[in-house]
């Protein structure tokens, strides 16, 4: 019976277990529970989103809950970033400072400030009226804060948004000096009170700096006035406004002189430029480079609004620009000349045959095929893919340029090593080396990252991001382990010279097998070391070591292999001579034939 009972009390306790089980309820919020399960529920879904935030907003779900934030362009009048109720959002070209104290200025530009990174496009006529409506309104309130002060009194002010600094001048009182300086973070304004007061009986006159620390990211765009065609512009300073009570400040009665510290130390062109609010763009109108430097950039303007220095991102332009592209012109089609001589040389001299000259011949294939795409391709950016195309054939054809000279220093290695035995590589394993594995990079390189082949300026490879490394990477490898073979090259033979019994005409034949070849990995491999430091600093002087360099590689590549060797150069004497006797046999033939001719004819006649 006791057992009876035990089991009737256990089947109860189970049964009570099951209904606390399936009448769980879930915590509080907008979770709900489907078979005892708890999961979260989107409320930011559908219609909901708009009924739970209001208009202009955008819905953010989290675990449990969500919150509403306002849409780029739009703030919340209660300043609450986030909320979880139906609210309005106002459009962001009605927010005005409560007042001209520094802390409801600061608060302005923070609501502003984040409601302006939200923009995902930077180039739109909205952001950029946004952007005019925040710099006018940030002057005009300055310039109010600035009118209380007292006689010669100046204020600062800096948060995490901006810098400001001010000075005031009362009752038509000039100082001495004429002219005051306004210095903020790395930026100064040296203006005369005569432009900022702009009469001579005044109650005030005030000058105002500010100084923005993240405007110049979101306004990091190439709008220059008519200058679609122009090289391309990126900001290298702080955006400064220069606000005075003058009401005349589009035409002042002398120049302002702003200095600027430039974000990025260069010695590329700037130009002084100021935002024109009608245009919406960066403008050079009335503004003049005084100064410039690496450190720090100096302009004069006439006027007074918002300034920064722009910097050119492609220094290269005018005459310099000109010169290069006729060098390259000029230096590839030589090249391309010489890579077809050498090509023609190394196939039809039979007595030149051998696995170092298909190793020369394919070299001098890939390097004619890369060149030829380089001078035709290499600027069609205007086809996107076009262009991608492009600049992958050019980086597998430079590949294999380099996978055909490390064919070449494990040829002369083995020449020594395997008893002077030049047929040690099959042909077909050097085919599928110097063909495959440049095919292999470049279709890892484009799997991993296709985006990166062609830019806006030319058809190769991305600079961003390490993209050249693709390239770059391979070579270095290369250059390595050939100048590894070279090594122990010229140690074996040293080794062999000092035997007993060398066999010096072999010997001296490898010795200057071993100079070209490593002459030739130098010219190649230098040429990319200008490269990268021609594309990591562009100045005039690298630019043009570079172009001559690389578009001479052809002729280079012919005079080492072709016009330096004497079995080539014998080769060459004897087609000539060939050539000369069959030029003179024809002539004796003609001069034959038109005798026989003659005599014929002299003896028809005589008939």
């Amino acid at each position: 019976m006791r057992a009876v009972y035990s089991c009737l009390l256990l089947v109860i306790y189970n049964s009570h277990l099951t209904f606390l089980v399936s009448s769980k309820t879930c915590g509080e919020g907008h979770v709900k529970a489907t078979n005892g399960t708890c999961f979260d529920e989107d409320e930011c879904m559908g219609l909901s989103a708009q009924t739970l935030c209001g208009n202009n907003t955008d819905c953010h779900n989290t675990v449990g809950s969500y919150y509403c934030t306002c849409k780029a362009g739009y703030f919340q009048p209660s300043k609450q970033r986030n909320f979880t109720d139906s609210r309005r959002c106002e459009d962001l070209i009605n927010l005005r400072p409560n007042s001209s104290s520094f802390a409801d200025i600061d608060s302005f530009a923070e609501v502003s400030t984040t409601s302006l990174l939200k923009f995902c496009k930077r180039n739109s006529t909205e952001f950029f009226k946004l952007v005019s409506n925040f710099m006018e309104v940030m002057e005009n309130y300055a310039i109010a804060a600035a009118r209380k002060l007292h006689h010669q009194q100046k204020a600062e002010f800096s948060s995490n948004n901006l810098e400001i600094f001010m000075q005031a001048i009362r009752n038509s009182t000039i100082p001495n000096d004429n002219r005051l300086k306004l210095s903020i973070a790395n930026n100064s304004l040296n203006i005369g009170w005569k432009s900022v007061a702009g009469k001579e009986n005044f109650d005030v006159a005030a000058v105002v700096l500010i100084s923005y620390k993240h405007l110049g990211s979101l306004m990091e765009q190439n709008l220059m006035e008519g200058c679609e065609n122009e090289s391309k512009l990126g900001l290298n300073s702080d955006i400064v406004s220069a606000a005075v009570t003058n009401t005349g400040r589009s035409h002042l009665l002398e120049p302002v002189t702003l200095t600027f510290g430039n974000k990025k130390l260069t010695d590329k062109r700037a130009q002084c430029v100021f935002w024109n609010s009608s245009t919406f763009s960066w403008s050079t109108q009335g503004c003049q480079l005084v100064e410039f430097n690496a450190a720090y950039t100096v302009c004069n303007c006439t006027h007074l609004t918002s300034f920064a220095v722009l910097m050119a991102l492609d220094v290269i332009e005018g005459n310099d620009a000109h010169n290069l592209h006729l060098i390259t012109l000029v230096g590839v089609i030589v090249s391309l000349v010489c890579l077809a001589l050498s090509v023609l040389t190394f196939t039809l001299c039979r007595a030149l045959k051998s696995i170092r000259t298909t190793i020369h011949t394919h070299l001098c294939i890939s390097l004619f095929l890369a060149e030829l795409l380089l001078i035709f391709g290499m600027d069609k950016t205007e086809y996107r893919d076009l262009c991608a195309v492009i600049a992958g054939f050019l980086h597998y054809f430079f590949l294999a340029c380099f996978s055909w000279m490390l064919l070449e220093g494990v040829q002369l290695y083995l020449m020594l090593v395997k008893v002077f035995n030049a047929k040690s590589m099959r042909p077909t394993y050097m085919y599928l080396f110097g063909y495959g594995c440049p095919l292999i990079t470049v279709g890892i390189s484009a799997a991993v990252y296709s985006q990166g082949y062609g830019t806006e300026k030319h058809c190769w490879l991305d600079l961003n991001k390490g993209f050249i490394w693709a390239f770059l990477a391979p070579v270095c490898v290369i250059i390595l382990v050939n100048g590894g073979f070279f090594i122990m090259t010229v140690l074996k033979l040293a080794e062999k010279f000092s035997s007993v019994n060398p066999d010096m005409g072999q010997l001296k034949k490898i010795r200057v097998f071993t100079f070209t070849a490593v002459a030739q990995l130098c010219l190649l491999g230098c040429t990319w070391i200008f490269g990268m430091l021609h594309f990591q600093k562009e100045t005039i002087v690298m630019a043009y070591i570079f172009t001559v360099i690389n578009s001479m590689q052809g002729m280079f590549i012919f005079i080492l292999h072709c016009l330096l060797n004497k079995q080539v150069r014998d080769e060459y004497a004897n087609f000539f001579h060939r050539f000369y006797l069959l030029k003179k046999d024809l002539k004796y033939s003609e001069f034959s034939t038109s005798s026989t001719q003659g005599l014929r004819s002299v003896h028809e006649t005589e008939m």
